[in-house]
């Protein structure tokens, strides 16, 4: 089998809690041919001198001044020489054969320029299976725009399609960047699912998305607006798509203002959410009861246990 490079970003900004863990993940894959782009964001903790315990695969760049997620891997982009591309958040980890299997199916067939996996979402109390179902493969652009559920840490991408059609993070989305990346993407190329764990994700420990909860259904409208200018004939085309994201964009508006304290708000996109789709009445109802704490607290413990 040829070995073509693989390039893995990593965006970093203090984020030496778990970085060494990270790195100590690619270092141990079983595939060898790869670099890691490094994109320190301006940190003022220990993260360079973690980075500078290894070797020269890794290739360090600090930005010229803090900026957002998004920015940060646009800033990235020249530095990207691998024939393949995948990135890894610094609180994140890959299992060791995690790069060598994608290798594989993207050398085998030509007309597959995604690959992605299970992964398992953890942190110091539980940890779970992010997919309970086969997830789906080949062109899946329809599966991805009515609800993106690729997990980014067990992605890799064939770098030729994202410069064949000038697709890549683009700096007027933040917390959806992947989201519209990877749906942007799907809509040239065939995707394969691998169904086993090939990452690990971290969650609970406040990341940007958590922080920023509102951004998602502004970035989505957003996202839309984007597609219906590129896709000939989308908002034709993708009417069913379309109104399946565009209820839940009503839901993600009601999240936001719940977590504000906005019931008032919360109900109205909730009940704007459930006329389109009924699967968010449960929702509705449940928001006369408990509090948006004990509504997030609820859907943790659902997760973990099914």
């Amino acid at each position: 089998m040829k070995k073509p490079l693989v390039s893995i970003l990593m965006n970093c900004y203090n984020c030496q809690e778990y970085l060494e863990e990270a790195i100590k993940s690619v270092y141990l894959q079983t595939y060898t041919n790869w670099e890691i782009i490094f994109i320190d964001n301006c940190s003022t903790d220990q993260s360079k001198k973690i980075v500078e315990k290894f070797d020269s695969k890794i290739k360090y760049y600090r930005t010229p001044y803090n900026m957002n997620l998004c920015n940060a891997r646009v800033y990235a982009k020249e530095f990207i020489q691998g024939e393949y591309f995948c990135v890894l958040d610094t609180d994140d980890l890959w299992m060791p054969e995690k790069l060598e299997q994608q290798i594989k199916i993207m050398i085998d067939n030509d007309d597959i320029g995604i690959v992605y996996s299970n992964t398992i979402c953890f942190n110091h109390e539980n940890s779970y299976l992010a997919y309970k179902s086969l997830m789906p493969s080949g062109y899946i652009f329809k599966e991805l725009l009515q609800g993106y559920f690729f997990s980014f840490e067990t992605v890799m991408v064939r770098k030729r399609i994202m410069d064949e059609n000038h697709i890549y993070f683009d700096p007027k989305y933040n917390v959806s960047s992947d989201a519209e990346f990877f749906i942007k993407l799907a809509y040239y190329t065939k995707c394969q699912y691998i169904d086993k764990p090939l990452a690990k994700w971290r969650y609970g420990h406040g990341s940007e998305s958590d922080k920023h909860l509102c951004s998602f259904p502004k970035e989505y409208e957003i996202m839309l607006e984007d597609l219906s200018l590129s896709i000939d004939g989308f908002n034709f085309k993708y009417v069913n798509e379309i109104n399946i994201l565009k209820a839940k964009i009503n839901n993600m508006y009601a999240l936001c203002f719940w977590s504000k304290g906005d019931i008032q708000q919360t109900r109205e996109y909730l009940r704007k959410a459930s006329t389109m789709n009924r699967k968010y009445l449960l929702t509705f109802l449940i928001s006369f009861f408990i509090t948006y704490k004990t509504f997030t607290k609820l859907k943790e413990l659902i997760k973990n246990i099914y």
